[in-house]
């Protein structure tokens, strides 16, 4: 008799006000050389009716070979300035032939000026990665960036600090006291770079002023040992000196600040090690920080980002203080999907995200607008254009509760393993408060599908501190005579004045496995792997079904295989689950073409147990990490779908000659259960 296996079902549950479909997004007249639409004030700010208009500020290959890096900021007028990199003869970083451009809009960035050169040296000189602050006090504009002698960059910027250093990358910042007519420029390196540091630049984008008056720059920069570590740059008297604060790394690099309602100073990076945002605090104004941590929701390809307070100026003790906005590349894998999302909570959760570009783009750079709109500027293509867009919170669905009447709280899955016919397993429901004040206690109820049986509630939910979660355990049993693959619940959710239902996925497996190997022992990632081809004549039929593998691993190779079967003398014929740089990934293709191709969200090699499932039904392809869907598909591929398979492996696939990538980490068991 097999005990009884715990599953957790994923479900999002919204209170509060109700969330607000976006429009396609609206060409502007520069765009695309067509008529812009331009929505009246019914559009705008606190309106039901979505905003979202484009406008392309710079279009690679006209008057330069590439333009990158946007850097965004708003005067007290309402006046736009955005900056960015001309790149003359190149897509490259410094060194090289890079200079200053800036432009302005009076209209909420429907029309700019023309191109203002502010840097634009000669002789393999150049400056690039520019940051803007405006002091709100003064109104003067600080436009940072790096400069580079010629030859000199990043990664060959030797130790010093001198001013007059021809060997070293330089701290600059061109300043405009005139709304960004006029600039001149002043060098700060030896006011704020270590004299043992390497190569060290401003973080691209926008800087931040605390409610203090102080002004933060973030900065990038590397150590004698190659390491990249991040700091904070800060001016008490409005720009007149400068000093930078204690490093904090390693492991970082282009980095982010924003003040939370407490008056701590939150630091979001970009890390190469991991697949998300690393995230740290400050509380004394960005002198010093704390470690920095993961943040799992934040996941990022390794690409700068932008994060920003959604009102500066909200009243304290409201709700808006603790709303936050971030932009980034929301993808594991590559720089495309560009996102906004927001927080209600200062950012401990990320409840509320809406898709800007599903393309290719790369950078980007938040400001809010002066009628409460907000602007981002981005690369897109990803480095064709430059890119300016317009939304408002409808387009957002910018839904956070005002208060804890009316919670805004989400369940998602933890837990591994799929349910079994006729045994008793257990659905667990991870409920999580997404708001920024404690929520009134509640129930959830889980709706069964025909035929299952077990406890489906209502169960107690306790009241929740901000980002607070709980697990809700139902006992669930699947009938004895299902089929192997999803089924669909309903989760109901009741809080005060919260009542949501939503519909839910889970995986259900029956019968005798076709392949159940309890392989439990660790491979090396080289050569070793553990051949299952004599399970090949039971799998290899299979249309329909399920995989899972259990596993156990903290390497990030480009791929580890852990289930393959193969026509081992054909190219690319294959259908494999695998970790990609530690994200878990399924595809089935024939000769090369893929009939299902999935890709999950989050790594999983953080030396923990996980399960990594693929179910194929009729409807389609479908990924589970812990019991959780996170990616699907329309075309059904499993097993069936390919021809000549002759091969299975759990730690290697095998082609025609091409890399085995073998797996390296413990393999627990690996199962496939046929739903035909």
């Amino acid at each position: 008799m097999r005990t009884a296996r715990s599953f957790t079902l994923a479900a999002m549950f919204v209170a509060g006000s109700v969330l607000v479909g976006g429009l396609a997004p609206v060409a502007a007249a520069e765009r695309e050389g067509e008529q812009a639409s331009v929505p009246g004030k019914a559009a705008e700010r606190g309106s039901a009716e979505p905003l979202f208009e484009t406008t392309d500020l710079a279009r690679s290959g006209e008057g330069a070979h590439t333009y990158r890096i946007p850097a965004l900021d708003v005067l007290a007028d309402g006046t736009l300035i955005a900056a960015y990199d001309r790149r003359n003869d190149s897509s490259g970083d410094l060194p090289g032939n890079l200079d200053l451009l800036v432009r302005r809009s009076t209209d909420n960035g429907r029309t700019w000026t023309g191109p203002q050169v502010v840097a634009d040296y000669d002789d393999g000189v150049g400056a690039g990665d520019p940051s803007v602050i405006v002091d709100r006090k003064t109104g003067r504009i600080f436009l940072f960036h790096a400069y580079g002698p010629k030859g000199i960059g990043f990664f060959n910027s030797g130790p010093g600090n001198g001013n007059d250093s021809t060997s070293t990358l330089h701290a600059d910042y061109s300043y405009s006291d005139d709304g960004g007519k006029i600039w001149r420029t002043r060098r700060i390196t030896e006011d704020i770079k270590d004299p043992s540091w390497l190569g060290m630049f401003a973080s691209s984008g926008t800087g931040i002023q605390l409610s203090t008056g102080r002004l933060v720059q973030q900065y990038a920069f590397r150590k004698s040992d190659g390491s990249i570590w991040a700091a904070s740059a800060y001016s008490d008297d409005h720009g007149g000196s400068w000093k930078m604060g204690e490093p904090v790394g390693p492991l970082m690099d282009e980095n982010k600040t924003v003040e939370l309602a407490d008056g701590r100073v939150m630091l979001n990076s970009r890390t190469s090690s991991a697949k998300t945002r690393l995230v740290a605090y400050s509380e004394d104004g960005g002198v010093t920080y704390s470690k920095p941590e993961p943040d799992d929701e934040l996941i990022d390809p390794t690409n700068n980002a932008s994060i920003l307070r959604y009102d500066q100026a909200a009243e304290p003790g409201s709700p808006q203080e603790h709303w936050l906005l971030f932009s980034n590349t929301a993808s594991t894998t590559t720089r495309h999907n560009m996102t906004v999302r927001m927080s209600c909570n200062d950012g401990r959760t990320w409840p509320i995200s809406k898709v800007v570009e599903p393309g290719g783009s790369a950078y980007s750079t938040l400001s809010r607008l002066k009628d409460g709109t907000f602007g981002l500027l981005y690369e897109s293509g990803p480095y064709n254009k430059i890119t300016f867009a317009r939304f408002n919170d409808a387009w957002l669905g910018a839904d956070c509760p005002a208060g804890a009447e009316s919670p805004k709280l989400s369940a998602h899955t933890t837990t591994p393993e799929s349910l079994t016919a006729g045994e008793e397993g257990t659905a667990e429901v991870k409920v999580t408060n997404h708001g920024h004040a404690a929520a009134v206690p509640g129930t959830v109820s889980l709706g069964l599908p025909k035929g299952w049986t077990g406890a489906g509630g209502p169960l107690p939910v306790p009241a929740l501190d901000a980002g607070e979660s709980t697990t809700v355990r139902f006992p669930v049993t699947p009938p004895a005579g299902i089929t192997t693959g999803e089924y669909e619940f309903t989760a109901r959710l009741r809080a005060g004045a919260t009542d949501r239902s939503t519909p839910v996925s889970l995986l259900a497996v029956a019968g005798e496995p076709a392949l159940d190997e309890p392989v439990a022992r660790n491979l090396d990632g080289t050569d070793d792997f553990a051949d299952l081809t004599d399970h090949l004549p039971a799998v290899a039929p299979l249309n329909r079904g399920v995989i899972s593998v259990r596993l156990r691993t903290d390497r990030t190779p480009a791929a580890g295989t852990l289930l393959s079967a193969s026509d081992t003398a054909a190219p690319s014929t294959n259908v494999t689950l695998s970790l990609n740089r530690g994200v878990p990934h399924f595809e089935v293709r024939e000769g090369g073409a893929y009939r299902a191709r999935l890709d999950g969200t989050l790594p999983v090699a953080d030396g923990e147990e996980h399960t990594v499932s693929v179910a194929v039904t009729d409807r389609g392809t479908a990924l589970y990490v812990d019991g959780a869907r996170v990616a699907g598909t329309a075309s059904p591929g499993f097993f069936g779908h390919v021809s000549g398979l002759d091969g299975l492996w759990a730690g290697r696939n095998v082609d025609d000659g091409g890399p085995q990538w073998h797996y390296g980490g413990h393999l627990a068991r690996v199962a496939v259960h046929g739903g035909n």
